[in-house]
């Protein structure tokens, strides 16, 4: 019994420690992690509240519609080990006004685009 208890006892170190051995001695590249980010994306200033809030709808609709490609460019996403194909608007996208004064005393308004996104990005174990 007790030459049993021994050799399952054996069994179990070398299976369950065969994972942690092989991990020093075999490097898995590629990798995969999920990053997140936020930006904000301004228009140009217009004449009214409501031409600001349009511009920025128009804003926010052209990014839902950008491919991976485009949104990585628009939305200034640096990262050298990007996969490219993997990068996706969130869908709590929204628009707000900002309300500025110009040195000549006229009220401006730029619509900001606030959007989240996600993407995978490959990590290496070196």
């Amino acid at each position: 019994m007790k030459l049993i208890k021994t050799a399952l006892m054996a069994t179990s170190l070398t299976v369950l420690s065969a994972n942690v051995f092989a991990g020093q001695y075999f490097s898995t590249s590629g990798n995969l992690v999920e990053r997140s980010g936020t930006r904000t994306i301004q228009t140009e200033p217009v004449g009214t509240a409501q031409e600001a809030y349009k511009l920025g709808l128009e804003q926010l609709q052209s990014l839902n519609n950008s491919t991976p490609q485009e949104l990585i460019r628009d939305l200034r996403i640096a990262s050298i080990d990007i996969d490219r194909r993997k990068v996706h608007l969130n869908e709590n996208g929204y628009i707000t006004v900002k309300e500025l004064m110009n040195a000549d005393g006229e009220l401006l308004y730029k619509g900001q685009v606030n959007v989240s996104y996600h993407y995978a990005e490959r990590v290496s174990n070196n």
